[in-house]
């Protein structure tokens, strides 16, 4: 995947469509947020697999245990993690939440990741891990 030349003006459009877009699983989870994200700066989908697969948190479960977990699906995307200090904006990051980990976007020093009721933005020094995208 190579992000596309206008990839910022894309993911600000991203960002601000998604803004209060709520949870859904299969739809809007963490996964998928970031794969329309990738989507969005590269015009690939790296999500097209896993989409329609589930639409319940059981059938969430299933497709994370089959694939590695949230950071075994970014890894089969993006490769090789990185450490987050080298995350740039637009890339991917894992974060702790409290129903465990879960992938979100580098915008700089914020981290833009899919809440209960639209985009949560967080401290970049709450990630545990990054991709490049």
């Amino acid at each position: 995947m190579q992000r596309l030349e206008d990839w910022p003006t894309r993911l600000a459009e991203f960002i601000e469509a998604r803004h209060e877009r709520a949870f859904s699983w299969g739809d809007s989870d963490c996964c998928l947020f970031v794969c329309d994200a990738i989507e969005a700066m590269t015009g690939t989908d790296p999500g097209a697999r896993w989409r329609g697969l589930y639409a319940s948190e059981k059938g969430a479960r299933r497709v994370l245990r089959d694939n590695g977990g949230v950071a075994g699906i970014a890894t089969l995307v993006l490769g090789t993690a990185i450490p987050p200090a080298l995350a740039g904006r637009g890339d991917v990051v894992l974060v702790e939440t409290p129903l465990g980990d879960a992938l979100a976007l580098s915008l700089g020093g914020l981290i833009a990741a899919q809440g209960e009721v639209g985009i949560e933005f967080l401290e970049l020094k709450l990630a545990k891990a990054a991709w490049k995208v």
